[in-house]
């Protein structure tokens, strides 16, 4: 039997590697350990190539959605700050809150881009004045536009 042979994790092991990532391991452990407790299978040329073809196309759709992602910063890094009119008390103090909502709508007015609620982070807003919103969407990618409350007057 071969020394070290090649596997395809299934779980993610803290000392070999992460899901699907591929490994030489010694034939002793991949057979007593790793394939009977369902923690990798024997990479064949057939699960190899499927890997690939796999690997490719999941390559495929995250530079597709990285694309979209460059698009939409690029239409609101042209924004400077989105304004926002309230009812406010005596103290200067809103009714209410700002909610994601209305900011979402107003990106949608202003880009035409829709974006998630997950996107998107509010600051605690009790006063009128000026907070930063950031905007973050994808792990590089963060947005920080500025978010000017104003007073209603009815």
């Amino acid at each position: 039997m071969k020394k070290k042979i090649t596997v395809i994790l299934k779980k993610h092991l803290v000392n070999l590697g992460s899901v699907g990532s591929i490994v030489k391991v010694s034939s002793g452990y991949a057979f007593n350990y790793l394939i009977p407790y369902d923690f990798a299978y024997l990479a064949t040329a057939g699960r190899l190539k499927h890997y690939k073809m796999f690997s490719s196309i999941k390559q495929r759709k995250l530079d597709e959605i990285k694309g979209k992602f460059q698009a939409i910063a690029q239409k609101l890094n042209k924004i400077a700050k989105i304004s926002v009119k309230k009812k406010v008390g005596n103290t200067n103090q809103i009714f209410g809150s700002i909610s994601d909502k209305e900011i979402i709508s107003k990106i949608l007015y202003i880009t035409g881009e829709k974006l998630d609620k997950k996107n998107l982070y509010i600051p605690n807003i009790k006063k009128i004045g000026i907070y930063n919103l950031d905007i973050i969407l994808t792990n590089e990618m963060r947005i920080c536009i500025k978010l000017q409350v104003f007073p209603a007057f009815m």
